[in-house]
């Protein structure tokens, strides 16, 4: 029972497999056949990656792993931008503080070391990018945009280049890890520098959010260090108080006093917690950071232009590095940019120009409810000493703790808006000293050279055979011509060499197959006159010709072969028939068909009566004509085409060659059908479709290709559904 699940998964798996093969068997041919330019490629690939690899200096790359988080006073929902994280990491600005700090611009292992040779850096870089196929390094580029704060700290640009040629910033796969990469001649200089990049950018991005929360923190502190300072001393006369007269009580009179005046405080602590939150963003505005401001933060139209100068900013970059600055696209980028900045900050100025209004709404907001809890306190006269102090007392520690808890709200949604621009950076793992070099990798580099060698290989083999394919199967029949292969033929030379002998009944075998398969063509109506031709001389036509009217006169049928190559005869040479008037001379009416026809024996090929019994009839071509298509264009040779199909059964017509002279086309046209012989192995694919558009020009019934000459020891062939098959 096991063995026949076995054989039925194992039937199963090779019949889904098979028609894979089948499509990718003539690609394997075709890589067997072209093995040369494949090999030369992967040898020339890998010579490369030798060269390369022996000639590239050693070099060592340090590892420094960053984490990066948003804020934890940010909403969950918004995402980090990480390869802004990653393009800021490989700033020039960061680079020249790290350069300034180390003293790098002292070293001689940094100075005088090189990247790579010049005339080696295409091809690493080509390697280095295989290597990196996996996952694609964010780029890292940001231009000019720091360039003032570069020029501050006098770091030559010639050495931040080359720091940056050495530098490598990656996101890893869970879109929090960042490595940076240092690869330099010392590994020591690699394990110093990446962990000094990876902890300078930390120390960085922690005065940011200083600088950024610097000002507004400290104004709003302020302001809730003095009410925190108020609210205690109104909380502590108030607990002094109801120490001193713990049985103090309230009328209702004097308690909806009381409640009236809570209201007016608590209001007012709104009122004035509103104003210092809008002075906040005055002072913000003033000191134009405009980016903590929360009508810059919710504009759609500022985040639109911001997005359109970031496009613009990085096109412009790439317009520059590639030395395209005096090209047209370049200036109009520039004015472009220059545009969308100006357009950007009037936005920026229209949205913070409120502030000012609602800075005044808040102060008379604030001084009415001033106003009002004033003369509302008036009433407080009439009552008595106790009852008033008792009143002011807890309306004031009241109002206190409201304007309190007020500012630090404000406070709290401050943070969170600036927390939501901002991130956190943790420096994991410091570099480690690398143990060995990271550059050359040998095996590796020479293992992907061989792969994109074979593929290039590959590819020009593929190439080359569209561009000089040969049609050496019959499904190379069918695929490039779209027409059904009649037969094969082999090429009896190679057959003879390969067994040592040669058989006559292949080649008689052969033929008959080309017979059959013009019978299936039409065989309620199998065309009366068929024209063998091909698309050049030596391709085998008149053999194909002579063989096939043998193969049918072998039926006894009535067959007639007519030899109308008339600038190179050879059917009579076939036959070994003697000079004699032949084509040309019945159709110039100097002799008349009976007299110009031969009788051929079918099984020995000798000459006979042409009365006798299942003869082969032969007209030759007969005295050499001056144009030939004078000859086969005339009424009188239409007129013997029709005499001849209505008095034999096939008659076979051996036609020049279609490329080769100019009234093979017309003569394919007058006939029934036409057979084109293609020599396998030699004939090409662009040659045989020439032919075929100027048969199909002239409207001429192509019906099928006889492949002749192909190669018995083909691995096509190797099949008994050829007699011919090794």
């Amino acid at each position: 029972m096991r063995m026949g699940w076995w054989t039925a998964g194992l039937s199963f798996l090779s019949e889904a497999i098979e028609p894979v093969t089948a499509r990718l068997r003539p690609h394997a041919e075709v890589l067997a056949r072209r093995r040369r330019p494949v090999a030369g490629c992967a040898a020339g690939a890998l010579l490369l990656a030798g060269v390369v690899c022996l000639l590239a200096p050693v070099r060592y790359t340090a590892t420094a792993r960053l984490r990066v988080e948003p804020l934890k006073t940010a909403p969950a929902s918004q995402g980090l931008d990480v390869p802004e994280e990653v393009a800021l990491l490989g700033s020039r600005i960061l680079v020249a503080e790290v350069i300034r700090q180390l003293g790098l611009d002292r070293d001689p292992d940094f100075v005088n070391g090189r990247r790579h040779g010049a005339w080696l850096a295409p091809a690493t870089r080509v390697l280095k990018r295989l290597r990196r196929a996996t996952w694609p390094a964010h780029d890292s580029q940001e231009e000019d945009a720091d360039a003032d704060e570069r020029l501050l700290l006098d770091v030559p640009a010639a050495l931040i280049a080359k720091y940056r040629s050495w530098l490598d910033v990656v996101a890893t796969a869970d879109a929090r890890t960042i490595e940076v990469s240092f690869t330099s001649p010392s590994p020591a200089l690699s394990q110093q520098v990446a962990s000094a990049h990876a902890a300078q950018y930390v120390r960085r991005r922690l005065g940011l959010r200083a600088q950024l929360t610097g000002e507004p923190a400290t104004f709003l502190e302020e302001e809730i260090d003095r009410v925190r300072g108020e609210l205690l001393a109104a909380e502590g006369a108030l607990a002094e108080f109801r120490g001193q007269h713990p049985t103090v009580a309230l009328d209702g009179r004097q308690q909806t006093l009381a409640a009236r005046l809570a209201e007016l405080g608590r209001r007012l602590s709104e009122a004035e917690a509103d104003r210092i939150a809008v002075e906040s963003e005055r002072r913000l505005a003033r000191s134009r950071r405009y980016d903590a401001l929360p009508a810059v933060a919710s504009n759609t139209r500022i985040q639109a232009l911001r997005t359109e100068a970031n496009r613009l900013e990085t096109r412009h970059a790439e317009l520059r590095k590639s030395f395209l600055a005096a090209s047209p696209e370049f200036h109009d980028t520039s004015a472009q940019l220059r545009s969308v900045r100006a357009r950007l900050e009037r936005e920026m100025v229209r949205a913070t120009s409120a502030i000012d209004s609602r800075l005044i709404v808040a102060r008379g907001t604030e001084a009415s409810l001033r106003s009002e809890l004033g003369r509302t306190e008036t009433s407080l006269r009439a009552l008595d000493e106790l009852a008033r102090q008792a009143i002011e007392l807890d309306q004031d520690a009241a109002h206190g703790r409201a304007l309190y808890e007020a500012l630090r709200a404000r406070k709290q949604e401050a943070d969170l808006l600036r927390g939501m621009q901002l991130s956190s950076a943790l420096l994991l793992d410091p570099a480690p000293l690398p143990a060995r070099p990271s550059e050359p990798r040998v095996l590796h580099d020479l293992g992907l050279s061989l792969l994109a060698g074979l593929g290039l290989g590959a590819l020009a083999a593929l190439r080359l055979e569209a561009r000089h394919a040969r049609l050496e199967t019959p499904d190379d029949v069918r695929r490039a011509l779209g027409l059904p292969p009649l037969g094969v033929v082999p090429d009896f030379t190679l057959l003879s060499a390969a067994n040592g002998r040669s058989d006559p009944s292949i080649a008689a075998e052969a033929y008959r197959g080309v017979r059959t398969g013009l019978g299936f063509i039409d065989p309620e109506r199998p065309p009366r006159s068929v024209v063998v031709t091909s698309s050049e001389p030596g391709e085998g036509k008149t053999a194909t010709a002579v063989n096939l009217a043998i193969s049918l006169a072998a039926l006894d049928c009535r067959v007639i072969l007519v030899d109308a190559a008339l600038r190179g005869a050879a059917v009579h040479r076939a036959f070994g028939l003697p000079p004699g008037p032949g084509l040309a001379d019945v159709v110039r009416g100097k002799a008349s068909l009976a007299a110009a026809t031969r009788g051929i024996d079918p099984t020995t090929g000798r000459t006979t009566p042409a009365a006798s019994a299942g003869a082969l009839h032969v007209l030759p071509a007969g005295t050499p004509a001056g144009d030939p298509s004078e000859i086969l264009g005339s009424p009188r040779w239409h007129e013997l085409l029709r005499s001849l199909t209505g008095r034999y059964d096939t008659v076979v017509i051996d036609g020049p060659a279609v490329l080769a002279a100019t009234d093979a086309a017309p003569l394919a046209a007058a006939a029934d059908a036409a057979v084109l012989v293609v020599r396998g192995h030699r004939t090409e694919r662009p040659v045989v479709r020439r032919a075929l558009a100027r048969l199909r020009a002239v409207h001429a019934r192509v019906i099928g290709v006889v492949l002749n000459g192909v190669d018995p020891g083909c691995v096509y062939y190797r099949s008994y559904a050829y007699p011919f098959a090794a």
